[in-house]
């Protein structure tokens, strides 16, 4: 097993029925592509699901959609799949500014809150291309695979409070379950930090009570007739660890991918990760991995690959799309990275 610390600086149902093991290649697992903030591009067979996929260059100040950019990722990064679905976490332009786009280039139906869909709608996506989600949804991406729908919660900095869980923008995480010749496998994919009381306070809208993260989870956990989930795809963006220390030994975490990291102080795809994942500037959930025994699989540039199968994660070669994008072919650049503009603000004493 690799050491954490080594790695250091530098009920909705639509489609397929699930359950029933459709013919495929079970040992070539799933393909999860990596391109930058909380973007992933995952491989079913012969289905492609997007998530947040924000690719056009921004500053802190101006975020505005290019199509072309996605057309050149498009056309870079699918080996045959295409986009069939999106799903998005919250509605933050860094996760969000590009979906329209996506959605009109692939015809891909949008799977977001309602208040993004709102926006996208008024942005020109076509109302019937956004289907609204509130949490406890599951969607069906083919006949091997499900997406359960978490009501989640979006992290605060050190200096900000949450009120105990019942503020800030309505965020989701994504359960995947996804079945093979060998058994399920299933990750948890959320592009947000919260933890402490975030998790457990329940979450009440307009009179609604849409539960507590935490138990929000486990119900999915559950509904997927799953006991916990092997990998989990989650922050560091800020104070990620109060999650760790509960999800981690709850759901017997055995893989950790850390995101959204290089998406400060400006993002560009063209010069390549901007800042690295650094363990030095999260000691605690470095020391909470290392204790529990979870391999760290961290991303060294935008469009790193990895598959994911009943025997477990693997990273695999990218080359051919790194290199139409203009990337290296593996590490970093070909711009030289510099500092994380949050270094110091990932943790807080108080966590």
């Amino acid at each position: 097993m690799r050491s954490f610390l080594a790695l250091g600086a530098s009920a909705l149902c639509l489609g397929a029925m699930p359950g029933v093991l459709a013919a495929q290649d079970d040992a070539a697992g799933i393909r999860m592509t990596w391109f930058g903030i909380t973007n992933w591009f995952y491989e079913f067979g012969d289905t492609g699901v997007l998530v947040d996929g924000v690719v056009s260059p921004f500053s802190e100040d101006d975020a505005k959609s290019n199509p072309d950019q996605v057309a050149r990722v498009l056309e870079a990064m699918d080996r045959g799949t295409g986009v069939d679905m999106i799903f998005v976490g919250h509605d933050h332009r860094d996760h969000t500014f590009d979906t329209v786009e996506w959605a009109r280039q692939t015809g891909a139906p949008v799977y977001t809150s309602a208040v993004a869909c709102e926006g996208m709608i008024s942005d020109g996506l076509p109302e019937d291309q956004c289907t609204p989600v509130y949490g406890g949804e599951t969607i069906d991406v083919d006949a091997n695979t499900t997406v359960r729908v978490v009501r989640w919660s979006h992290s605060f900095r050190c200096d900000a409070d949450s009120n105990g869980g019942t503020e800030g923008i309505e965020t989701f995480g994504f359960l995947f379950k996804h079945e093979t010749a060998d058994g399920p496998i299933s990750w948890f994919m959320t592009d947000s930090g919260a933890g402490g009381p975030e998790l457990v306070t329940n979450r009440i809208v307009d009179g609604t009570d849409y539960g507590a993260p935490l138990a929000n989870l486990a119900d999915a956990v559950r509904d997927a007739d799953l006991t916990g989930f092997d990998l989990w795809q989650g922050g560091p963006e800020s104070r990620v660890v109060n999650q760790a220390r509960v999800l981690v030994p709850v759901f017997d975490i055995k893989y950790f991918m850390p995101q959204h990291y290089g998406a400060r102080g400006g993002f560009d795809l063209d010069t390549g990760l901007h800042y690295a994942f650094d363990t030095a500037e999260m000691p605690k959930l470095t020391a909470l991995m290392e204790e529990r025994g979870v391999e760290p699989f961290v991303s060294q540039n935008y469009f790193d690959a990895y598959v994911y199968s009943a025997s477990g994660l693997e990273r695999v070669d990218n080359a051919e799309v790194k290199t139409a994008l203009g990337l290296p072919a593996s590490g970093p650049g070909p711009a030289e990275q510099g500092p994380n503009p949050r270094a110091g603000k990932l943790e807080c004493a108080q966590d």
